[in-house]
């Protein structure tokens, strides 16, 4: 492992986000927000001397990433980005006073998870509040790849970055130069952020459309309102977010053949119609079953959401559109509604999106290849001596892609049922006051919020940020916050999101020795 051009990439990584907090002083400046300025300009300044010196002190060996050091510079720059983007939460007056907490958010902002810990996000000045949005962006196409674009100083170690940060179990590049598909792929998420942008603005000022499009283009969900998008209380709004959401979950290999090829039957490929299919099904299976159900305990609280057909169809629509995005905002309160909705979403979630997009899940890519392996498995039971290849979009797949799929499915399984069962323990508040993570009045905060969930809500936040979704199910349902989960179970949390974001191998591979041996 040579070290010196891994401090020499991240100290550009890192020039490259201290120059991305005067974006957010701009809005706070804007704003009359002056509290702000301090927490930002001292952020920027740190930040900048850091990768200063990692730059300086390295930048003449830059050229000599191997495939091993771009895993390892991978793992590392959305660690150090976590923790430096966390300091304007930790540093201003109205922050995020636990530096835990503030890392917490600053992860789930930049892997665009969406989980929560503040209880108040009302209370957040507007800078903060426009940073929050602004790292799930950034993470949305990836921190990695803005680097690429805007700095295209790596040279041949750029294709090994590229390919340990863009999800799915093949990584196309649009164009022979990793650093212009880079720009490419830019173009297009900034262009669909402006559209958006604009097509929310006759129902709100610009600093929410943009907040909100930030978030929705990300697939990250958070919003600056405590109520998530519920609170504009506007169909046309809801109907905005959720066709953008299914926009950003499509490949944004899609987007450009469409652009910049003309290429519109690209969108009938196999893996996009599957996921239109899914999502309209559920939208229609969803919204039909909360129309016919009488009796459960949403439609008890708010009957006059679910009174009539369209109204039900409305917000099965934005669930479904959000939960299988892994976008994660809100406009239902989906953990109360009857059990059989409950597991659907609880499976969209797991599925995701499409390949290259910026959603969460194992992909939609993945899933398909799972299915047409086990049909061509069960014929074989049947004709033994049969010669069934495996086909996609009607090509042949590649026994090598076949194996890498079900190998990463048997481990993100592996991964979620330990993550779960570690989750339950830390939760119990038993355990939690026996080990000293919590202090006895927080034990309680936490046992009386989640005692009667205990499993549901270490199956619901497991599932959650290993999928990069945000809202889960019990005491981290679409209502609540993570607020009360205790330090360990915030740590843990906080590797899953990062796992679910590179899709594992790329931070595993920093645990085996032989990454680290010359």
């Amino acid at each position: 492992m040579r070290f010196r051009p891994i401090f020499a990439v991240l100290g550009l990584l890192l020039l490259v986000l201290s120059g991305l907090m005067l974006i957010p002083l701009g809005v706070a400046w804007s704003l009359d927000s002056a509290e702000e300025y301090p927490a930002f300009l001292l952020s920027s300044v740190i930040t900048f001397l850091v990768g200063g010196v990692f730059w300086v002190l390295n930048n003449k060996t830059i050229g000599l990433l191997r495939a091993r050091e771009a895993f390892a510079v991978v793992g590392m720059s959305w660690l150090l980005a976590s923790f430096f983007g966390a300091l304007p939460f930790w540093y201003a007056p109205s922050g995020i006073p636990s530096l835990l907490d503030a890392c917490f958010e600053t992860m789930s902002g930049f892997t665009t998870t969406g989980a929560t810990i503040l209880q108040d996000i009302e209370a957040l000045t507007p800078g903060l509040l426009f940073w929050r949005n602004l790292t799930q962006w950034f993470g949305g196409m990836g921190f990695v790849l803005l680097t690429l674009a805007v700095m295209p100083l790596i040279g041949s170690g750029s294709v090994h970055m590229f390919r340990a940060e863009v999800p799915g179990p093949t990584k196309e590049k649009l164009t022979p130069r990793v650093t212009q598909t880079a720009l490419y792929l830019w173009g297009i998420y900034t262009l669909f952020t402006v559209a958006e942008v604009l097509l929310l603005l006759p129902e709100m000022n610009w600093f929410d459309a943009t907040t909100v499009a930030l978030s929705t283009l990300s697939t990250g969900g958070f919003s600056p309102y405590n109520q998530s998008i519920a609170h504009f209380n506007s169909a046309y709004v809801d109907g905005v977010v959720t066709c953008f959401m299914l926009i950003a979950s499509i490949n944004f290999v899609l987007h450009f053949r469409f652009f910049f090829q003309g290429q519109f039957r690209s969108f009938s490929e196999s893996e996009c119609k599957f996921f239109f299919t899914v999502a309209f099904a559920s939208m229609l299976f969803i919204a039909c079953l909360l129309y016919g159900t009488s009796v459960f305990p949403a439609k008890l609280d708010q009957p006059e959401a679910y009174s009539t057909f369209g109204n039900c169809f409305r917000v099965a629509s934005f669930q479904v559109a959000t939960l299988f995005s892994g976008c994660g905002f809100v406009t239902a309160d989906f953990d109360h509604w009857p059990n059989a909705c409950r597991v659907l979403l609880a499976v969209l979630m797991l599925i995701g999106g499409c390949a290259g997009s910026t959603t969460g899940g194992v992909k939609v890519v993945r899933f398909m290849m799972l299915i047409k392996f086990s049909l061509r498995e069960i014929a074989l039971l049947v004709r033994p001596h049969a010669v069934i290849s495996l086909k996609f979009n009607r090509k042949n797949v590649e026994r090598e892609i076949v194996s890498r799929v079900l190998g990463f499915l048997a481990l993100w399984m592996l991964l979620f049922l330990l993550s779960v069962m570690l989750l339950a323990l830390i939760l119990d508040p038993g355990w939690s006051e026996t080990a000293g993570s919590v202090d006895p009045e927080s034990a309680q905060v936490v046992s009386g919020a989640l005692e009667d969930d205990l499993l549901l809500t270490a199956f619901g936040a497991t599932l959650s940020t290993l999928g990069n979704i945000g809202p889960g199910f019990g005491g981290v349902g679409p209502l609540e916050n993570y607020a009360d989960i205790p330090a360990p179970g915030k740590i843990l949390l906080m590797l899953l999101m990062l796992l679910g974001r590179l899709e594992i191998y790329a931070i595993l591979i920093l645990l085996f020795p032989f990454t680290w041996r010359k």
